[in-house]
């Protein structure tokens, strides 16, 4: 079996990807890192007005598809927590927050234990649960999705949680794309030896494995947005994790100190991904979902 997006499905992503290089996402986390919101709103506010929240619901496919640009670009704000509130509260036809939400309303949720913090939610509409007073926040890894604790669990815990996990995983597969890429580029610029880096067999192994981990996760995601099916989430999740942490390593690796640096593009990348790896749960914790037997 083949899986393809559709036509109109590859127009919308593409609206989504030229949206967020114009708009330059990467720019706007910078910016969000350093405190200023606003680039990284009008981004929000942006993919809202081309039809990104009014999916949420009906099209997780289409949604996959934007996450993974989102992710590629590096664009900020609680776009999986968002989405899930949204395509939770449209499952229930409830009428107050899902029009505000279908609009670019800002939604953001925990669910414990599992995943205690909810993320952005000094900048969010609305929280489910509430979290607990802001001057609680909690530091990530990426700076950009700072993070504040609830105790409760939320209404629609379990449809929240597949839905982020799922679309977590699809940001994922496009913050590791985007890494692999910045270093293939690399390789082919840094000399060693009078020979551009990416002409030697160890460098091209590493990053052919990379990308065939990133190549796995692929299928897997956009068959669970299909089924939407708790088993099928799970080993995307898992697989997703895995797959863009294991590029962001080789990128650092293969970049030496300089991806390491603050100033340079790649660290953006994979401080995004070492905190998305575990959010909406660890490859372990869904490794573990998947050996469970059937309810």
């Amino acid at each position: 079996m083949r899986f393809a997006l559709t036509a109109e499905q590859r127009e919308f992503r593409d609206a989504v990807d030229s949206l967020l290089r114009d708009a330059d996402g990467l720019a706007a986390a910078r910016a969000w890192a350093g405190g200023d919101t606003k680039p990284g709103l009008e981004i929000w506010r942006g993919l809202a007005a081309i039809g990104l929240h009014s999916l949420a619901g009906e099209y997780p496919v289409e949604l996959c598809a934007a996450l993974e640009r989102i992710g590629y670009h590096a664009a900020p704000g609680p776009y999986p927590e968002s989405l899930a509130v949204t395509t939770a509260l449209a499952a229930e036809g409830e009428a107050e927050w899902l029009p505000r939400l279908t609009a670019g309303a800002i939604a953001t949720a925990a669910v414990p234990p599992q995943t205690p913090y909810a993320p952005n939610a000094d900048i969010a509409d609305l929280c489910l649960p509430a979290a607990g007073p802001l001057q609680r926040r909690v530091a990530s890894l990426d700076p950009t999705r700072p993070l504040f604790p609830v105790t409760a669990d939320p209404p629609h815990a379990e449809a929240i949680f597949d839905t982020a996990a799922l679309l977590t995983a699809a940001q994922l597969l496009g913050l590791g794309r985007a890494a692999m890429d910045l270093t293939v580029a690399y390789a082919k610029q840094r000399v060693q030896f009078g020979h551009p880096i990416g002409e030697y067999q160890a460098v091209k192994h590493r990053l052919a494995d990379a990308h065939t981990a990133l190549e796995f996760a692929r299928p897997l995601i956009f068959a669970a947005a299909l089924s939407t099916a708790p088993s099928d989430i799970s080993a995307a999740k898992a697989s997703a994790s895995q797959a863009a942490y294991r590029a962001a390593r080789t990128a650092l690796q293969l970049h030496g100190a300089i991806g390491y640096t603050d100033e340079y593009e790649l660290s953006v990348y994979f401080k995004k991904i070492r905190a998305l790896y575990s959010a909406w749960g660890d490859p372990s914790f869904h490794r573990d979902r998947l050996m469970r037997p059937p309810r």
